[in-house]
């Protein structure tokens, strides 16, 4: 008997690998740049449901998504400023902070005092691990942008952690 799997049985086993394998990094990713768990779960979700949308015109379905996920939370921080809604000082945005180790709150909060780009170049260049050329087509600047930023950032925590 020959096989019974339809393109639509291809797409979404592609999708399928693709959400077991990316889901709870790109939660991660999410995670720190928002400093909410549950906006980052939104994000992630939404970032699914526009690759799963596009995948017949995607060529690296996990680099879009990574973008993808990564122009949310920018979005989501604009829409933040915007608003007004500032994340208090004293409190986590959403991190537990009886589940997290003390120098992780304050990594955490040392990320918080980033503005947007540079925390964005920050958690992807050292927490997921994305090279310059890659960071700079995710962001759509210069990689020579991002090793400035990247440079700035490092000093601006530096300062923070010390």
């Amino acid at each position: 008997m020959g096989s019974t799997m339809t393109v639509d049985d291809k797409h979404s086993g592609g999708l399928s690998e693709l959400y077991l394998a990316e889901r709870i990094p790109m939660v991660r990713l999410a995670t720190l740049l928002l400093g909410s768990a549950h906006q980052a779960e939104e994000i992630v979700q939404d970032a699914f449901m526009t690759v799963g949308d596009r995948w017949d015109m995607i060529d690296r379905p996990g680099g879009y998504l990574r973008t993808t996920v990564v122009n949310g939370c920018r979005a989501k921080l604009r829409r933040r400023e915007v608003e007004g809604r500032h994340l208090e000082a004293s409190t986590m945005g959403g991190l537990d902070e009886a589940v997290l180790p003390s120098h992780l709150v304050e990594l955490h909060d040392a990320l918080r005092r980033l503005n947007e780009r540079q925390r964005t170049v920050i958690v992807l260049r050292y927490f997921v691990d994305i090279p310059d050329p890659e960071i700079a087509q995710i962001m759509q600047i210069s990689p020579v942008t991002v090793r400035t930023l990247t440079h700035r950032s490092l000093s601006i925590l530096r300062e923070e952690l010390s």
